[in-house]
């Protein structure tokens, strides 16, 4: 299932086209998260996709709701890769297939119009994702960028997948266990970088259910090593 995320969406015309993109990229699921824009005022720019607006979209006030049930999170930004700021390290939409391609619940997460996504609501993605373009006017509209995405996804077949879905409970579990062990080990609440790039990594990494339980297990190990450890002091 691949659900498209816009948080705060301002203007109707965008909303009526992402709805329209959603229809041409067989998109499961458009949830809007505090829209601003209007669903009724946005019908006429969806063109066909107008029974996508009606059927397939649906409106949260909470950007965690937005999340729930999915495996795998990835947000999207036109800042990215800046030196020694971890949380903006991005991977590019033509490798957006490879980290999705056996998940089972994936989410694609857009920002608002005019300041796109918050650093807090980029930190509980799994991912970040950009599009590169000119440096000088890195911004795309709302619309094109998703229409960028949505693309490189049905390009390369993300309908099909080459083995079966990696269980969310994995996912769910590596994260917590990551997020536990960071709690336990950092130096100050500054290295929050720490937890940031070893989630993307392990998460980033799994492609399949072995992989995934091998990675629980060892973060189960090490996770009760530590406690012990720190039992004994």
């Amino acid at each position: 299932m691949l659900r498209v995320i816009v948080v705060e969406p301002e203007g109707d015309y965008n909303l009526g086209f992402i709805a329209r993109l959603c229809k041409n990229f067989k998109v499961d699921e458009l949830v809007i998260v505090n829209p601003i824009a209007s669903i009724e005022n946005a019908k006429p720019f969806a063109a066909k996709g107008i029974d996508f607006l009606e059927n397939k979209t649906r409106v949260v006030f909470s950007y965690n709701e937005a999340l729930k049930d999915l495996d795998l999170t990835i947000a999207t930004s036109s800042i990215a890769d800046i030196e020694k700021d971890m949380l903006r390290r991005s991977i590019k939409p033509w490798e957006i297939h490879d980290f999705i391609l056996n998940v089972k619940n994936a989410g694609i997460i857009f920002g608002r119009e005019s300041v796109g996504l918050t650093r807090e609501e980029i930190m509980k993605a799994d991912l970040l994702l950009h599009i590169p373009a000119n440096p000088e006017y890195p911004v795309l509209n709302l619309s094109h960028a998703i229409g960028i995405v949505l693309y490189e996804i049905y390009n390369h077949g993300k309908r099909g997948t080459s083995g079966p879905p990696i269980n969310g409970k994995y996912v769910k579990l590596i994260d917590r266990y990551v997020r536990t062990i960071y709690e336990l080990v950092k130096p100050s609440d500054e290295s929050i970088e720490m937890y940031v790039a070893m989630r993307r990594t392990l998460v980033g990494g799994i492609r399949d259910n072995e992989q995934a339980r091998a990675v629980v297990h060892f973060l189960r190990k090490l996770y009760v090593t530590l406690v012990y450890s720190g039992e004994d002091k």
